[in-house]
């Protein structure tokens, strides 16, 4: 998944993937009590970790981030691919300004100064980064 905070990912997994197992970074951010503007390493290797185990038994699953940059998604990317998994993108938008009120009626919203550096260096992804990807764009 590749997505600003608010923009639909959640939303896109449960009407697309409901079974899909999923690793997703805002959940072990909560469950390790680390806040979005701090040092995001432990979450990472925490989720790299889930990720293996579906990996290794060859197994589909979802890694439900933000991954805003290219350079982000060629990290996932590559981990992944050291595995000889194929690689689906799904990228969600909306408007700013549905993200934004988004954003702010989560239980847990991201900081206003997180997600406007995200959005500063949102890329979005190209058909070039994996075997297949999808742009999901709507106006709400």
């Amino acid at each position: 998944m590749s997505g600003l905070p608010g923009s639909g990912k959640d939303h896109w997994l449960q009407r697309h993937g409901p079974d899909w197992p999923i690793v997703s970074l805002d959940q072990i951010r909560q469950e390790l009590r680390i806040n979005p503007e701090d040092s995001q390493g432990a979450v990472v290797n925490h989720a790299k970790e889930q990720a293996r185990e579906h990996l290794r038994a060859g197994a589909s699953f979802v890694w439900n981030a933000t991954n805003t940059t290219k350079s982000l998604r060629q990290q996932v990317i590559r981990f992944m691919r050291d595995y000889d998994a194929r690689i689906r993108i799904v990228y969600v938008e909306t408007e700013w300004s549905e993200t934004r009120r988004r954003n702010r009626s989560r239980t847990t919203p991201v900081p206003q100064s997180v997600l406007e550096h995200l959005v500063s260096k949102l890329v979005v992804p190209d058909v070039t980064e994996a075997h297949h990807v999808d742009y999901v764009v709507s106006a709400r």
